[in-house]
């Protein structure tokens, strides 16, 4: 007979939640009554998890945003190097959250949005997945962002110009953006290898010019045409 560990109320029970969502196949062997003691929870304070780390573990299934909502004193929230899957779900109610790992897993879909509201964030690591869609230009209101590493997916469109004097690392490398690189303080500072195998890219960064449209000048005042030259002389004489 299988017994399901005996856990306390709170977090307990909401990581129990969150298990059976990304992993179906139960390699996480969560027992005990003490959750801050189960595998990849890294800390804990009053009584609440706020550092789970569960990397390299084989996970297939998907996120749930519900449970993960639940667990709203999260610091750090790692998934990394998984099998994990499916689209990443809205994560506004991670409020707290300042470190966020995901790269290297199967998520595809838009690039989550809802990390843009959440204002202690620094660090975003989405890299080697299949995610799809547009950066957002709401990032810019992360204004502690020190870390934002999107290389190896599928997104398209420009890359917003991030202007956050915090960033110092950043790579949209291998997915397929087009467009000018912006020119902001922020930006200027990662050289071509931040932007490589995105084709349609151009601008200083990479050492590409961007093509630039015939430029439309106002109009010039017009000059009637007269019906003969000026008398120079007469003008010299006078």
């Amino acid at each position: 007979m299988h017994l399901q560990p005996l856990v306390r109320s709170g977090d307990g029970e909401t990581l129990l939640a969150l298990k059976s969502w990304i992993d179906p196949s139960n390699s996480l062997q969560w027992r005990g009554s003490d959750f801050c003691k189960w595998q990849g929870v890294k800390e804990c304070m009053r009584g609440r998890v706020t550092k789970l780390v569960l990397e390299h573990l084989n996970l297939n299934g998907t996120l749930d945003e519900k449970s993960l909502a639940q667990l709203d004193q999260l610091r750090v929230l790692s998934f990394k190097e998984n099998s994990l899957s499916g689209q990443i779900p809205d994560l506004s109610g991670l409020i707290n959250l300042k470190s966020l790992f995901l790269n290297n897993n199967n998520f595809s879909g838009d690039f989550p949005s809802s990390l843009s509201g959440l204002h202690r964030l620094k660090v975003i690591i989405l890299a080697g997945n299949q995610i799809s869609g547009q950066i957002p230009a709401s990032l810019l209101k992360l204004q502690r962002l020190y870390i934002l590493y999107l290389q190896d997916n599928r997104l398209t469109g420009e890359i917003p110009p991030l202007n956050q004097t915090s960033l110092r690392f950043f790579n949209v490398s291998n997915n397929q953006l087009s467009g000018e690189i912006p020119l902001t303080p922020a930006l200027v500072r990662f050289n071509q290898s931040s932007f490589s195998n995105n084709l349609e890219l151009c601008g200083e960064q990479v050492n590409s010019p961007c093509p630039r449209s015939p430029a439309i000048s106002p109009e010039s005042p017009t000059v009637q045409p007269q019906a003969h030259p000026p008398n120079i002389r007469t003008a010299q004489n006078a």
